[in-house]
């Protein structure tokens, strides 16, 4: 399982939603990773998960598959934290 963070630098609620990821996921064992979706990888990633808007946040399993996400919005840490608990 991990975590898909994708942002962009002019995007007013990315830096709230990167703080609930980190403090969520914070000793958990999950992996985040954040992509910039200006950026060719960020773009490609973001077209493999049909990302339209930042911040988009979603938690895969082992086979990259989306389990949930929170798409132009900020999760709420509680929800996130379920989600990887579960």
């Amino acid at each position: 399982m991990e975590v898909k963070l994708f942002w962009q630098e002019n995007c007013p609620n990315c830096s709230a939603a990167k703080s609930v990821v980190a403090d969520a996921v914070n000793g958990s064992g999950v992996e985040i990773k954040e992509y910039d979706v200006n950026d060719v990888n960020g773009m490609s990633e973001a077209a493999f998960h049909a990302v339209m808007s930042t911040p988009t946040t979603i938690v895969v399993d082992s086979d990259d598959s989306e389990i949930i996400s929170w798409r132009a919005q900020v999760p709420k840490k509680e929800e996130l934290m379920n989600a990887i608990d579960s």
